[in-house]
């Protein structure tokens, strides 16, 4: 009856089913176990008209021209920057991680070009890899992991990275 079952209605399972039923005319059965498309990006209004974000705010970030276009022609943006600041070490510093947050952390004045280089100095290259901490601790040693990793992902995630 069907060429094809998506399991999964978030946005990769809406786009695989809608371009395949679309473009290559496949007949696709389309399932979630939630009663919406959207994943957790759903959106509704309440009775009052206010929007909800039923599984908390979400945030698109892409600089990819033909990925922006794609989703335009689904969705209504809102400008946003995100700007969040985290308090380590006596200094608020940008979260995620970003040039700004590497100088004002270790003093330095580093230009872009410069931070893969000095990220690699600090790596502590592991040469089995386990877990999230040693993905981390691989790529941007053990100060930014134990300082911004290492707890925020405890507290998101109820889990230690190791």
């Amino acid at each position: 009856m069907f060429d094809y079952v998506i399991v999964g209605a978030g946005f990769s399972g809406a786009v695989v089913a809608s371009e395949m039923a679309r473009t290559g005319r496949k007949k696709v059965l389309l399932v979630d176990r939630r009663p919406h498309v959207a994943g957790n990006a759903y959106d509704h209004y309440d009775k009052e008209g206010v929007m909800v974000h039923k599984y908390g705010p979400h945030i698109f970030h892409t600089n990819s021209k033909d990925v922006f276009g794609y989703l335009s022609r689904f969705t209504e943006w809102r400008d946003y920057e995100h700007r969040v600041l985290a308090s380590v070490d006596g200094k608020l510093v940008p979260i995620p991680i970003n040039l700004d947050t590497v100088n004002l952390l270790y003093g330095l004045s580093l230009e872009a070009q410069e931070m893969e280089g000095f990220l690699e100095s600090i790596a502590e290259k592991r040469v089995k890899i386990v877990n999230s901490e040693d993905v981390i601790v691989n790529r941007v040693g053990r100060y930014l992991y134990e300082r911004m990793f290492r707890n925020y992902t405890r507290k998101q995630w109820g889990l230690d990275p190791s």
